[in-house]
């Protein structure tokens, strides 16, 4: 298309912006609507698929006070978090994942606004972005020995090793007769051919999925042959494993939260969370699993229980 003046007859190009001054809009668009620009013209693609580009955006979104770009993933679905917290009394619609039928794979954690998802038929694992329904290219098979029989990835996890920009899954396979000392620890790079066996998870944690914090994956566990669950506090420790140097270490279990990763000094108080008042207001039994999934910028928290329910208590 083309401007034309009819005093002169002369032909102007249409006005065009500068490209810093194009991406500094779009950085500001939510990441389905940018699915749809990038048919827009080949520059506009060439800019919405550059893999910086991408990362300023999750950068500016997950730095957005209102969380109007942020989601939370549950199951096959996920919630918007702004209206979770403005509207806990209404119930919320959840937005169905698109792109392929997700209900075959489970969860194995999450990170950068990346799932990481396993297929328990197929022994394989696809790194997921449901906000624009695309996935990456299937991990090799696991192959543990071929004497277990029937196995399980009881204990695993998924993260994002920031030193060599690659995201990696460990999990850690076991016979299905039993938990005991028998185990393997492997590692996949997604992007590589094959899975790495490296030492193993040096504790019996208390969760499946390893927390990831800092360029690590953190459990609570054991280093007895028992569930942290059921161990005495003073036998509980948090060990964390480095995705990066793909090593091991111990951290004190702190009494409070800390807000310097590592740093024993650091730890302080952040909130209790009065678990008799949850009792009474939505009927949880006293062995209810609890577990906290958020914390808005006003102190308001989001809860699991069960699995099955999200709530946001306010007291």
């Amino acid at each position: 298309m083309y401007l034309c003046n009819h005093q002169n007859d002369n032909v102007f190009p249409p006005p065009s912006l500068p490209s810093e001054l194009i991406v500094e809009i779009l950085l500001k668009l939510p990441a389905r609507t940018l699915v749809q620009l990038r048919c827009v013209c080949k520059l506009w693609k060439t800019l919405i698929s550059d893999p910086n580009f991408a990362k300023k955006h999750f950068l500016i979104s997950i730095a957005d006070t209102s969380m109007t770009n942020q989601r939370l993933a549950f199951e096959d679905c996920s919630y918007p978090l702004k209206s979770l917290f403005e509207n806990s009394s209404t119930r919320v619609i959840p937005d169905i994942f698109n792109g392929f039928e997700i209900d075959q794979y489970c969860m194995m954690g999450s990170c950068n606004g990346f799932l990481c998802l396993y297929d328990p038929d197929q022994y394989n694992m696809i790194m997921y972005n449901p906000s624009i329904g695309l996935k990456s290219q299937t991990s090799p098979e696991i192959e543990p020995s071929p004497d277990w029989g029937n196995w399980g990835t009881p204990i695993n996890g998924f993260g994002y090793d920031h030193v060599n920009d690659k995201y990696k899954v460990l999990a850690v396979v076991k016979p299905d007769y039993g938990y005991g000392p028998e185990s393997m620890t492997i590692i996949y790079t997604f992007g590589e051919d094959s899975w790495r066996t490296i030492q193993d998870l040096p504790c019996t944690p208390s969760q499946m999925l390893g927390k990831y914090v800092s360029g690590t994956l953190n459990w609570i566990g054991s280093k007895e042959n028992i569930w942290a669950s059921f161990a005495p506090e003073s036998m509980q420790e948090i060990f964390s494993f480095d995705m990066e140097k793909e090593t091991y270490r111990d951290v004190l279990l702190p009494q409070n939260v800390g807000e310097e990763y590592g740093v024993v000094d650091s730890w302080t108080k952040l909130l209790n969370i009065p678990r008799e008042k949850l009792v009474i207001l939505h009927s949880i039994d006293q062995y209810s699993i609890i577990e906290l999934l958020f914390i808005s910028e006003k102190g308001v928290v989001l809860l699991m229980i069960y699995r099955e329910h999200l709530i946001s208590p306010r007291w």
